[in-house]
């Protein structure tokens, strides 16, 4: 399965509609990529407006319970970190390098419902203090290098380099699993199981409603929330919508 096809025009996405034969409940997965034509994420905008809920990728989430003062301190912390982890393609995308821009979608503007099941400041400051000191360190040293080398050399060919994405490794991955439980005990990013047991959620208790639930996340997260739906309740991947991300 395509999830970012880089071919000999340009890049494309594939807007993945996952259905299921008995019940008419529908995901919608939109797989992100940090920088884009400004058409590309006009084009995803259009159609998250057409669905009924979304899940949006969006580290920062706090609980009530969470005190003013720890959810600032925690929220600088992953300022930082994530300013140093995203800055190899802020920079490019802030100058407009190659007419490409950063994703800018405002969700709340949308006119949907919007959830952000993705990591708390808690759980992201904890996961990024198990880093080693060393690597921690090299990210905040590197990104940004590596941001300035793609602002003044890098074409768009250089940028599409990596993208292309499948889920080639992924076919036996999820062979075993009977539950949840059991699926998330085998995958190793949480953010992924945060998704995941979201959209298992939604679908015990909304699939006899015939909604579309869009999924926005980056592209390296299709595969598993796929592969894992498919496991779990048997949902399957139907009438896929190519959208270009950028031309060479």
């Amino acid at each position: 399965m395509q999830i970012i096809e880089v071919g000999m025009l340009g890049v494309r996405a594939s807007v993945l509609r996952l259905t299921r034969r008995d019940t008419p409940l529908r995901f919608d997965v939109f797989p992100m990529v940090h920088i884009g034509e400004p058409a590309f994420y006009t084009a995803v905008a259009d159609r998250l407006r057409r669905c009924d809920l979304i899940l949006a990728e969006g580290v920062g989430g706090e609980s009530a319970s969470s005190d003013a003062s720890g959810r600032r301190r925690r929220a600088a912390r992953r300022s930082v970190a994530i300013s140093a982890l995203t800055a190899s393609y802020r920079l490019p995308a802030r100058f407009k390098r190659s007419g490409l821009v950063e994703q800018d979608i405002r969700y709340e503007k949308l006119g949907v419902p919007v959830r952000y099941p993705d990591m708390t400041d808690a759980q992201f400051a904890a996961g990024w203090r198990r880093v080693p000191l060393w690597q921690r360190a090299l990210t905040l040293v590197a990104a940004p290098l590596v941001g300035l080398e793609r602002l003044a050399f890098g074409s768009r060919r250089a940028l599409a380099r990596h993208l292309e994405l499948t889920d080639a490794d992924w076919h036996d991955e999820f062979s075993d699993p009977e539950s949840v439980d059991d699926l998330l005990a085998l995958l190793g990013d949480q953010r992924d199981k945060l998704l995941i047991t979201a959209m298992d959620e939604i679908h015990q208790q909304r699939r006899d409603e015939a909604i579309t639930v869009a999924v926005v996340y980056g592209a390296q997260h299709v595969t598993p929330v796929v592969h894992g739906m498919r496991t779990l309740h048997g949902y399957s991947v139907r009438s896929p919508e190519w959208l270009t991300v950028f031309d060479f």
